[in-house]
């Protein structure tokens, strides 16, 4: 049973990395003429690195009034250039985005300087933004409900709980970036925060597949791993503790910090993190599949959370030249978060379907048929005779079937066909069996649209011989009991 205190570490954890969020797209924001324009200072009294002189009567009451007189003014006169440029400055100095609404501005919606403007500072919401958000809110609650299971390497667990927490908190500000919703004063304090665990990615994903691969014990050195974190995070300090107001000012382009130095060595630091770790990643992926002979599921979910990386490091790599000088190509970032949102759908999807995956260990060592006279291409074949008696001919719903009458039915021996259900499927006869039996139990009774089946029914068609036995299977299979699958139906 939970603990008080463990439960108020959890929401902590939450709460902290709520704020944790990315701002790639903040740093890639294009300086204005006025901020390229700036001379470059070092001020004692903040000890940035990179700090630059920022006029500050541009912040008056008068200076704000002036800007928004002369937006107003050119608007009335049809003179877009000059009306586009002080309501540009009027926006940046005050933090009003809500200014482009206003009615002198409205018979100029669709030229050229004003549709630039709203997509820079206008609200926008669209269906991919909503699937991000989406996204992030289904990472968040898998994430949870991760931390929270019983029986599972709570290593494991943790590392890829943390994965799906820091890119669900990128995904959501990625939506809060594309919404316009980040200019606000409330979300200031998201400013470069992201940076402080940017170095993050690779070692959680590298140190995952070391656990699931070979069950890696942790050692004092892997410690070494979060020094660019620590690194990071000391240089950003200064500006973490700046005011919510400073922040959003540097967010809209007229702070006391030039963020061109600082978005280059940002993104270029991770990008190499990332392709090195992404390259230890690739080499355990290999080596686990030279040394172990993996579950068919195992394999899937490695193959398929390699590939997902990759796209995310390749279309980051790219993402990155396109901020540190090369013609932009928007569309990639776009590959990145959606490579992101996928990898969090795809954990979330796979811990509901195959939480055996999250529960137990899945590495089996090549050791049991070593010295086995059956061949790869007669093991094939066997392997599709019996998909064939399972999926067509259902021999499953048989109370009373068992290896000797399945080894009979495929022309072979009691050894040659265990060694083909181990090796192909990772599992026994019972649990092969089983498995198929409690398929299709979910399926009758998700199909049971009325609710007049009973569970014992249910148990006896697909060939359970008693309740218990059904009700065991049933849990080690979903971590559900019947009842309670049924009950999630009707959520």
């Amino acid at each position: 049973m939970l603990t008080t205190s463990y439960i108020r570490r959890i929401i902590a954890v939450i709460f902290v990395l709520f704020y944790m969020t990315a701002d790639d797209r903040l740093l890639a924001m294009e300086m204005t003429d006025a901020d390229a324009d700036t001379e470059l200072i070092y001020n004692k009294d903040r000890p940035f690195i990179f700090n630059q002189k920022i006029d500050q009567r541009y912040f008056s009451a008068d200076s704000l009034q002036a800007f928004r007189e002369k937006a107003i003014y050119a608007a009335k006169n049809n003179d877009l250039e000059n009306a586009s440029k002080y309501a540009e400055m009027y926006i940046q100095y005050s933090g009003e985005t809500s200014f482009l609404d206003y009615s002198y501005f409205k018979p100029y919606a669709n030229t050229q300087e004003f549709t630039e403007l709203r997509g820079t500072y206008g609200i926008n919401f669209s269906w991919p933004n909503f699937f991000y958000l989406f996204s992030s809110i289904i990472g968040f609650f898998i994430a949870i409900v991760l931390m929270l299971k019983k029986n599972q390497d709570r290593w494991a667990t943790m590392l890829i709980s943390s994965f799906m927490l820091i890119n669900s908190v990128f995904i959501f500000h990625n939506f809060l970036y594309e919404t316009k919703l980040v200019y606000s004063i409330s979300t200031a304090h998201m400013l470069y925060v992201s940076a402080t665990y940017a170095y993050l990615y690779g070692p959680l994903m590298y140190f995952y597949y070391k656990r699931v691969t070979a069950n890696y014990t942790f050692k004092k050195i892997d410690l070494l791993h979060l020094l660019p974190t620590v690194v990071i995070l000391v240089l950003l300090i200064p500006i973490l503790t700046l005011s919510a107001v400073e922040k959003n000012r540097i967010m809209l382009g007229v702070g006391v910090v030039n963020r061109e130095p600082y978005r280059v060595f940002v993104v270029v630091a991770k990008f190499i993190s990332l392709f090195a770790y992404g390259g230890m990643v690739l080499y355990c992926y290999i080596k686990s599949r030279k040394k172990f002979t993996i579950t068919l599921e195992a394999k899937r979910w490695i193959r398929n959370l390699v590939v997902l990386t990759s796209i995310y490091v390749v279309s980051y790599l790219i993402h990155g030249l396109n901020i540190i000088g090369v013609p932009r190509m928007d569309i990639f970032l776009n590959i990145q978060i959606f490579s992101m949102a996928l990898t969090v759908l795809y954990i979330g999807y796979t811990s509901y379907t195959r939480p055996n995956l999250f529960t137990k260990g899945f590495i089996r060592k090549k050791q049991k048929y070593t010295k086995s006279g059956l061949t790869p291409s007669y093991s094939l074949e066997l392997k599709q005779e019996l998909l064939q008696l399972l999926e067509e001919e259902k021999i499953y719903r048989e109370n009373n079937i068992s290896l000797a009458i399945v080894s009979e039915k495929l022309g072979t021996t009691r050894h040659n066909a265990s060694q083909v259900i181990n090796e192909h499927f990772g599992l026994n006869f019972f649990e092969l069996i089983n498995k198929y039996r409690i398929d299709e139990a979910k399926e009758i009774l998700k199909n049971d649209k009325n609710k007049n089946l009973n569970i014992i029914d249910v148990a006896y068609e697909v060939g359970f011989n008693n309740k218990v036995t059904f009700n065991k299977s049933f849990r080690k299979q979903l971590s559900l009991t019947p009842s309670q699958y049924i009950s999630s139906l009707n959520l």
